[in-house]
């Protein structure tokens, strides 16, 4: 009996226990990605190319634009550094 637990149960449990672990790393990088709102900040010309508007989900779905002139937003990576560009889930 306990050469078919070591030969075929104990393989499985560890195969299942990989599989679990797996499935929740991966669950775990892309709950982190996708976290909450992010201010979007709107290009503009002078010292200061960045300004701030509004927030954004940053959810896939629509462009993320300034609700006062239609605008599109981007995220601040670095001071008065703002490339990339910013969505929401609802237009």
């Amino acid at each position: 009996m306990k050469t078919k637990v070591f030969n075929f149960i104990l393989p499985m449990a560890v195969v299942a226990f990989g599989l679990a672990a797996a499935f929740s790393t991966n669950a775990n990088a892309k709950s982190t990605a996708r976290s909450g709102a992010v201010m979007g900040y709107k290009h503009i010309a002078g010292a200061q190319p960045c300004q701030a508007v509004q927030l954004c989900d940053n959810q896939p779905g629509f462009v993320c634009k300034s609700n006062i002139d239609s605008s599109v937003l981007y995220a601040l990576t670095a001071p008065n550094v703002c490339p990339t560009q910013l969505f929401r889930s609802t237009p």
